[in-house]
Formats: structure tokens, C-alpha cells, sequence
């Protein structure tokens, strides 16, 4: 008890030693005696010739004494010296200070960006050559004109070219042209001139008129000849891709959204304009100015899938592209006969984006939380790859497949509603009844609606829709992902204090033992099971469990044993029974997630059954087909028929 007491009080001592206050009054106490002694010793200089002050004068080990006149200066000094603000702080401005010369302002914080190239439209390396170049908006930079050294070969990171001491000089990497040059480039090899337009098929009849108009008004960005010069939709992909850097299905939104944009500036502006049909060179110029060269890649991707006007991406706003993407892909041409599997596939592309990125199941989807995500890389892959099932993530036809095929089993009235009764036989009845109910009133909804006067309607919890579902399978096959451990956890928690307890967990698990008894499985105790899941888990607190602790590196694999315990008995008992052996294989297998390999292997079972049912269909017509030749000669025996020949 003395030493824990005698400990506290040296910590209390060290904080009131470290405190900024404290420390303030022992400076100024050390320099008042050191004034006060500075004072002594000139007054005492005459009667003692060599008097210590301190340890700066002293004679005992034999050494000749300090001059007095440089102790004083090194007093006078420390007198002087005060703690200094560390130098993130911006000092403030002192009494006598200079107005006109006031400190410098504290650096910005830098953004990390994702291109490795220039993105400006001119170019920081071409600004800064002879004056500079074209400042923004005019859109009167003669480019053409422009050779090649005006974007040479730079050295990158700002070092410079010449060798340092014992080292070969480096050699500086080649820039590349600056966005305007590209950009212009692209619009001569794919653009038109207004004089050229009886060319292209499929124009508005009075877009000359309109094009005469901006000629005439010589409007921001359209000063020159060249800004003139008009992109078709059908031509813009190489634009989309190589300039943009989005993939090749957003021409057409991308198109689209730079035209509105355009409106709503010279609206906003009050030129006289009317709006374009048609992407110049100068609007493109615009669009770029505004909402490309500020931004990185994440920032630009979500820029365009939002509304202008909001701050979030919704369910809606994804359609436009998932339906250039059903229209372009190879991999989904066999579904352009399909308008309604088109849609459903749409929509579980977009509810499985919702469940991976919008982790909080808002149904908005943040900037922040796209950069957290690989949403991007993904659209950029599916774009690249032509088998749509290698892109697992939120693409896969085959998962879209298993998805829609379970929730069509389940809908027996085929209303694309599953009510409780329905959701009890998912899995061959695996689920508990607790936990149905549970997931029916607690469990995450992907999205909500807004009524006309602007009030956020809750979905109903009566029944779970078809994106409601695709939560629950994604969540109820993998259970190793953090979107997973959220799911079943806020079912789990019954009274909502973020905390699982064993009351809780002990109420869960009554179910599961009273269908081990009927089921004549080998009955585990609560005690027993809860031993095991905690020593797998090893929560923060034994008391109770948080999510964070289903969040942890050792528990990507094992998490899931938990929540199974509790309400899955078919996967409780299957982990009970778990053979080492082919755990390790499914370690090494080429699957990354669970669901991945649970899609795939039910996909499989669905093809063979669907193989079955078409086996099945051909052999009822052949003897469907028997029967009748047998009743035709029947008929033709007993003279009965007009005629001898087919029917056919």
C-alpha cells in the first residue's frame, strides 16, 4: 500500500512538473536569481577580485578564474534567452514589430495526388516559360504553335539534373505534353469545324444557328478558331479514357454531364448563349478548368456519378453508367433480349457497391468513403477485362445469378417480397427463429426513400426486398469482412448498447440447444461453446464483446464461428466437425473471400439443375410426341383423317 501511494505521488509530482504553468514560473524564478545575483556581484566586485557566482567562477581545482566581464555577458545572455514557441506554432506579431513586413504565413498542407503527371490545362512547366502562358478561361492559347521544347525533358521530384560527388548524373524523365496540347490533339483527329457538319449524321437542325451565335459573341473560351471545333458522343471514348482516365462505358454520362455543366455556367453567368448540343474544344477547356485539374482520381470519379447539386452519391445515380456498361461490355451482350434481368442486374450491382463502400448504410455514399474503397479500380477493371465473372467484385454475372436465383426461390408468390415464413427455409431451415425476427427488425437496410415534402421514409419492416436480401446472403456467406461482423452484430444486439453480453448470447443459444436435443446432435454447453469463441476471439474486455474485437487480424477466420453458434446450426455443426485437412485447402485454394467461393460453388449446383430440368423438358416432348404419332396412325387406320400428308 506504501509503495502504490509513494508511486501515485511521484506521478502527480511529474505532471505538475510538466505542466506549461508551472514550468513558466520556475524560468522566471531562475532568472530573478540570477539577476539578483548578477547584482551582488557587481556590488561586492571591489572587496572580493575573484568571487563565484555560481559555477561559472571557481579556483578550487587550481584553474585560473573566468574573466568577470565575459561572465557577465554570458548572464545577460541567459537573462535574455526566453522557451521559443516550437516552429509549427506562428509566432505572434511583437510590440514594435514592423506592419509592413509581417511573418510569413504558415505553409499549406499539401494534398496527395494520384497523377504523377501535370494536370493543370497549360501546364506549370509551360506557364513559366517567357512570361508564361495563357492564363486561365481565355482559352486564346495558340497550342498549335507550340514546339517541342516547350515541354522538354524535366527532372522529376525537383531534383536536379547534375551528378552529386561519386555518382553518375541522372537522367531526367520526359514530360509529357501539357493537357491542353493532348487534348487539342484529340479534338483535330476526332473533331469537326462548324463549316463541316453536313458530315456527321443524326444533328440537330438548328445547331448552326447556334454555333453562328457563339462565333459572333467570341465568349470565354470560345475566342479562337479551334475552340470552335465539336467532338460527336459517339466519338468521345478516346477522350473518356486517355484524357480522363475514366473507363470507356462513362462517354456518354461523361458527355452529357460536361453539356449540363456548360448551361449552367453561362446561365449563372448571364451570357447570352444558348446552350450546345454539342462538347467543344472550348467547353471541354471549361469543364477541365472546373472539374478535373483541381481534383485527384477519387475525388473526379466521385464528382461525376453525384448530383451537381449534392454532396453524395445515391443509389440513382450509378443506373446511367450500369446501363452504358450492359450495353458495351461483351461479357453481357447475351443479356440485350433481357430488359428485366438488365435492371435486376443493375440493381445488385449497385446494392453490393452500397453494402461494401457505405459502411454506416446511410444510402450516400461520401467522398471520403470512395477513397477508403476500391470502387474506382474496380469500374477500371471491368472496364479492361472481357470476361465480366473474373471481376468478383460487384460485377460477376454469376454472382448476380446465385443472388437473384435464392431470392426467387424463396418468393413463393412471386410478389419480390420475403416475408418471415419465407426466410425461415433459406439454407434448409438453418436459420433460428430468434434471429429471422432479429433480422427483420434490426438488421441494416441499404436504403431509404424520400417522401415529396423532403422527410426520410424508413423502409417497412414487415418484409425484406430483393436489395434487402442481397445484405443478408452477402452477409450470411461471409461472415470474415467487417460489413459482415456490422450485419450480425446489430442483430445480435438486442438491447442497442453497442455491447454483447452473455445474457444476450445465452438467450440466442437456448434456441440452438433445443433443436441440437431434436435433431439428436451431440449437445454442447453454453459454457463450453463460450469458453472456445472467447479463447479464439480474445476480446478486450471477457465481460462483454464490441464489434472491434470481430475486427482484429486473428479474427478473419474465426469470427463468423460465433455468430453461427448463435443461430446457424447447420454451420455451428459443420465447424464443430471441421476437418483440418481440407480447412488448409480451402486456405490455398484460388478464392479470396468466402463468398466468392460459396458463389462459385453454388452457381455450379444451379447449372446442373437447370441441365436437369431442360434433360427432363426434351424427354417429355419426345414422348409427348410418340403418343401423338401412335394416336395419328390410329386415326388414319380407322379412315378418319382427310388426308395422308404431315401436319407440319
Amino acid at each position: 500500500m506504501v509503495a502504490s501511494a509513494s508511486i501515485k505521488m511521484d506521478e502527480l509530482l511529474t505532471n505538475w512538473l510538466g505542466s506549461d504553468a508551472v514550468y513558466e514560473s520556475v524560468v522566471r524564478v531562475i532568472e530573478n536569481l540570477k539577476a539578483e545575483s548578477s547584482n551582488n556581484t557587481n556590488a561586492n566586485n571591489n572587496n572580493v577580485p575573484f568571487s563565484t557566482v555560481g559555477d561559472a567562477l571557481t579556483t578550487v581545482d587550481g584553474r585560473p578564474p573566468l574573466s568577470p566581464k565575459l561572465v557577465m555577458k554570458q548572464q545577460q545572455q541567459q537573462i535574455k534567452k526566453r522557451p521559443e514557441i516550437p516552429p509549427f506554432f506562428r509566432q505572434r506579431a511583437q510590440h514594435g514589430d514592423n506592419p509592413q513586413n509581417p511573418p510569413p504565413a504558415p505553409p499549406k498542407r499539401r494534398t496527395n495526388s494520384s497523377f504523377a503527371d501535370d494536370q493543370t490545362w497549360d501546364g506549370i512547366y509551360m506557364a513559366n516559360r517567357e512570361g508564361g502562358g495563357v492564363s486561365g478561361g481565355s482559352g486564346g492559347d495558340d497550342i498549335s504553335k507550340i514546339t517541342a521544347h516547350e515541354y522538354d525533358t524535366i527532372a522529376t521530384d525537383g531534383a536536379a539534373s547534375a551528378a552529386t560527388p561519386g555518382q553518375p548524373a541522372q537522367q531526367p524523365q520526359q514530360q509529357q505534353p501539357c493537357i491542353a496540347i493532348r487534348a487539342r490533339e484529340l479534338f483535330q483527329e476526332l473533331g469537326v469545324f462548324p463549316s463541316a457538319l453536313d458530315s456527321v449524321e443524326g444533328l440537330p437542325p438548328n445547331l448552326s444557328a447556334i454555333l453562328h451565335q457563339y462565333e459572333r459573341n467570341e465568349s470565354t473560351y470560345h475566342k479562337e478558331r479551334d475552340d470552335m471545333r465539336l467532338v460527336p458522343m459517339e466519338r468521345f471514348e478516346r477522350i473518356t479514357k486517355e484524357l480522363c482516365n475514366f473507363p470507356t462505358f462513362f462517354h456518354k454520362p461523361l458527355y452529357d454531364r460536361i453539356l449540363l455543366l456548360w448551361e449552367r455556367h453561362i446561365t449563372s453567368q448571364k451570357l447570352k448563349l444558348p446552350p450546345l448540343p454539342m462538347v467543344t474544344f472550348g467547353i471541354f477547356h471549361y469543364f477541365w478548368d472546373t472539374e478535373m485539374a483541381p481534383y485527384d482520381k477519387d475525388e473526379r470519379f466521385f464528382r461525376l456519378i453525384k448530383q451537381p447539386t449534392q454532396e453524395y452519391i445515391t443509389r440513382d445515380d450509378f443506373f446511367p453508367y450500369i446501363k452504358e456498361l450492359l450495353s458495351d461490355h461483351p461479357g453481357l451482350e447475351f443479356l440485350s433480349d433481357h430488359a428485366e434481368f438488365q435492371d435486376k442486374y443493375a440493381v445488385t450491382v449497385i446494392t453490393r457497391i452500397f453494402y461494401s463502400v457505405n459502411l454506416c448504410h446511410s444510402g450516400r455514399i461520401t467522398v471520403r468513403q470512395v477513397r477508403k474503397s476500391d470502387l474506382l479500380s474496380v469500374f477500371q477493371q471491368v472496364d479492361e477485362e472481357e470476361d465480366i465473372n473474373k471481376v468478383t467484385k460487384y460485377f460477376s454475372y454469376e454472382h448476380f445469378y446465385v443472388l437473384y436465383c435464392r431470392f426467387w426461390e424463396l418468393d413463393d408468390d412471386r410478389d419480390y417480397k420475403i416475408t418471415r415464413e419465407n426466410l425461415l427455409k433459406y439454407g434448409e431451415h438453418s436459420l433460428s427463429h430468434m434471429i429471422v425476427d432479429r433480422i427483420f427488425d434490426a438488421a441494416p437496410r441499404p436504403f431509404e426513400s424520400v417522401d415529396e415534402n423532403g422527410n426520410v421514409v424508413r423502409p417497412s419492416r414487415d418484409y425484406l426486398t430483393y436489395e434487402d436480401f442481397i445484405f443478408f446472403m452477402l452477409s450470411e456467406e461471409d461472415k470474415a469482412n467487417e460489413y459482415s461482423a456490422r450485419y450480425w452484430f446489430s442483430c445480435v444486439d438486442v438491447d442497442g448498447d453497442d455491447k454483447l453480453n452473455n445474457m444476450e448470447m445465452r438467450s440466442f443459444y437456448a434456441v440452438q440447444l433445443h433443436r441440437m436435443q431434436c435433431m439428436g446432435h451431440e449437445v454442447v454447453p453454453f459454457e463450453d461453446m463460450l469458453c472456445q469463441m472467447m479463447d479464439m476471439i480474445k476480446p478486450a474486455n471477457s465481460d462483454y464483446l464490441v464489434v472491434e474485437d470481430f475486427l482484429q487480424d486473428h479474427c478473419s477466420q474465426v469470427a463468423g464461428a460465433l455468430f453461427d453458434a448463435l443461430f446457424n446450426l447447420n454451420k455451428y455443426v459443420m465447424f464443430e466437425q471441421r476437418d483440418p485437412f481440407l480447412e488448409r485447402q480451402k486456405r490455398e485454394d484460388e478464392f479470396d473471400t468466402d463468398w466468392d467461393r460459396f458463389a462459385c460453388i453454388d452457381y455450379n449446383r444451379l447449372a446442373m439443375e437447370e441441365e436437369q430440368r431442360e434433360e427432363e423438358a426434351m424427354e417429355v416432348d419426345w414422348v409427348t410426341m410418340d403418343e401423338e404419332e401412335e394416336d395419328a396412325d390410329e386415326y388414319n387406320a380407322l379412315g378418319l383423317s382427310g388426308s395422308s400428308e404431315a401436319p407440319f
